[in-house]
């Protein structure tokens, strides 16, 4: 099977199509196979345009290992592993979709092999009636909310209002009209005689009929399904959504029966006793463990947490608690590097953080567990994800990024004051009856909107934007990661990149008490206004799903890359204040 993506350096990935096809090259990251170009995903290649093909298809190999157990058991995987590059068995395969071209000489729309030139009895992206032309993909396509999507149905869209349609062949043709640019000056016509502009056909309701459950990235699987499709343009955000999920490598001291156990694991798998005490045992005698200890680590990983929600709040509890405690560099090896400072109260940071933390290295595993099409992954809608494999796979495809950052833990104290009050409570109920009305669908399942963690993520995408400003760094290159959980009250600021160890400190040498102090005084007085007051301040709904109160592209919203709910759950007015209540904001305290 011919590459169409040549091999560049460790961070390149190869793919390759899975219909025999002469060969044509491009180049892919490897972290876009995770955030961009991920399975099930549209990728043009030149002028074609193809989709990447399921877990059932990609060959994983070891040397692509990445160690992450806390995250593996937080998604209920045992392995996860880099997508390969290279050639042969090591490129990741894709399947052509859209399957309609048209030729943009003479009009016609078609499936691809119906219309392709076959010379040498292979298809070739040429128009067979026009030999020379090469034909252009569809520009639309219709998916639903469950994460199908198919192609746009052309010959059911030119016979709308048609009770019924004659049998036989019916050729379509596209035309556009040069005077009028919009879905309006596109016409879809039929040998028939029927005819129809594109005109109302794109967005939700367009299309007027069930979803047929198609994943023409697992192959010809289709599943029942009720949703209603949306049509959208092939090129469109909504089209693919990565659902991602990250941790950070914050001690890797294993025993040396945990490193043993972490190796053996695939192949402990679905045993019982006897026969995984004498599994064990083998292991331990060939890994040159005590045996004793390797059962006791067995056990120990077999009591953990059985939800993954569960093991997903260990995960961070265990990243809060690493953020606040010295790792220190001994031999340039580590991964991890955390010196932390206390700040006391003489060093005037208003009273309202307590610890300021450097982090010259850090790595973190991103792994790729699912998508969405039409509207992002939430929490209320997590469970339609688009599925990245026909059966269940014990393993998850994820990359790993090195960077630095700077984590700020806010005083306890003050923080459980503030949430307590009426203003803040007053806040989040009203966020939380904005999010129900926008979503009534949902009632049920949104969780009402925490004090705590409304305000920690407008502090975060405050000093976010500050930070900057200050290191040279652009916003969509600094991510955020908030621990909100009754007892925390934590910000890491980060930057964390594939293409190097790291980055240039830049963002580190800002954790210093002087410079957080700066920081913070620059974001509670560039907080007091915004361009787009009083409007914005007022604001009692904004943002996608009503999910913001007083929050705009002036003062908090953040390159949704780098924020963890798309640029969800902010109020401004938490930090400030309102006009009526000037003193009621967080940072209102700040000297």
């Amino acid at each position: 099977m011919p590459s169409i993506l040549h091999e560049r350096p460790t961070n390149m990935v190869v793919t390759r199509r899975l219909r025999k096809r002469p060969p044509t090259k491009a180049t892919v990251r490897r972290t876009q196979l995770i955030s961009t170009y991920g399975v099930g995903a549209v990728l043009p290649v030149e002028s074609e345009s193809f989709m990447i093909a399921g877990l059932d298809e990609w060959h994983p190999r070891e040397l692509d290992a990445i160690h992450e157990p806390r995250l593996c058991d937080s998604l209920g995987v045992s392995r996860l592993y880099s997508p390969p590059g290279g050639d042969g068995e090591g490129m990741v395969p894709m399947v052509r979709f859209p399957e309609w071209v048209y030729c943009p000489q003479c009009s016609r729309l078609d499936k691809f092999w119906r219309i392709a030139d076959k010379p040498k009895g292979e298809y070739v992206n040429k128009c067979r009636h026009c030999l020379t032309v090469r034909l252009v993909p569809s520009r639309f396509v219709s998916c639903c909310t469950a994460g199908h999507i198919q192609d746009f149905p052309y010959r059911r869209w030119a016979h709308r209002g048609k009770e019924s349609v004659e049998e036989g062949r019916h050729g379509l043709r596209i035309t556009t009209d040069p005077g009028n640019s919009t879905l309006g000056g596109i016409t879809v016509s039929c040998s028939c005689g029927a005819s129809q502009t594109l005109e109302g056909a794109l967005g939700r309701n367009a299309l007027g009929r069930s979803c047929a459950g198609s994943s023409p990235w697992l192959g010809s699987d289709r599943d029942r399904c009720s949703e209603d499709l949306v049509g959208l343009q092939r090129g469109a955000s909504n089209v693919w959504f990565a659902d991602v999920r990250s941790a950070l490598t914050v001690d890797r001291s294993l025993t040396k029966a945990e490193e043993a156990l972490e190796r053996i694991r695939p192949e402990l798998e679905g045993l019982t006793s006897p026969d995984l005490d004498l599994l064990l045992g083998i292991k331990a005698r060939q890994h040159q463990v005590d045996e004793n200890a390797l059962k006791d680590a067995y056990r120990k990983q077999a009591d953990s947490p059985a939800t993954k929600g569960e093991a997903t709040r260990i995960l961070r509890a265990d990243e809060y608690e690493a953020l606040g405690r010295l790792h220190p560099e001994r031999d340039g090896t580590e991964t991890f590097v955390c010196v932390p400072s206390e700040i006391r109260h003489s060093d005037s940071t208003g009273g309202l953080l307590d610890l300021v933390s450097r982090v010259p290295k850090l790595r973190e595993v991103r792994a790729l567990r699912g998508f969405a099409r039409v509207a992002a992954p939430t929490q209320e809608s997590g469970t339609a994800r688009g599925r990245l494999s026909r059966g269940r796979t014990d393993w998850l495809p994820a990359v790993e990024v090195l960077g630095e950052g700077v984590f700020l833990r806010v005083r306890e104290d003050a923080l459980k004051k503030w949430e307590e009050t009426d203003f803040a409570l007053g806040r989040a109920l009203m966020l939380t009856r904005a999010i129900q009305s926008a979503a009534p669908e949902w009632v049920g399942a949104i969780e009402p909107v925490n004090p705590r963690s409304l305000l920690l993520h407008s502090l975060s995408h405050s000093l976010l934007n500050e930070l900057a400003l200050d290191t040279g760094y652009p916003a969509s290159s600094i991510r955020e990661r908030v621990y909100s959980e009754p007892g925390q009250s934590g910000i890491l600021l980060y930057t964390a990149t594939a293409d190097a160890a790291g980055s240039l400190g830049g963002l580190c040498a800002q954790g210093t008490i002087d410079n957080v102090k700066a920081i913070l005084e620059s974001a509670a007085e560039r907080a007091q206004w915004c361009s787009a007051d009083p409007v914005c301040l007022e604001s009692m709904a904004t943002g996608t799903g009503a999910k913001n109160l007083a929050a705009c592209h002036s003062c908090l919203l953040i390159p949704e890359v780098s924020c963890e709910l798309q640029n969800g759950m902010l109020d401004r007015a938490c930090l400030v204040g309102t006009e009526g209540e000037a003193t009621a904001g967080f940072l209102t305290e700040v000297d």
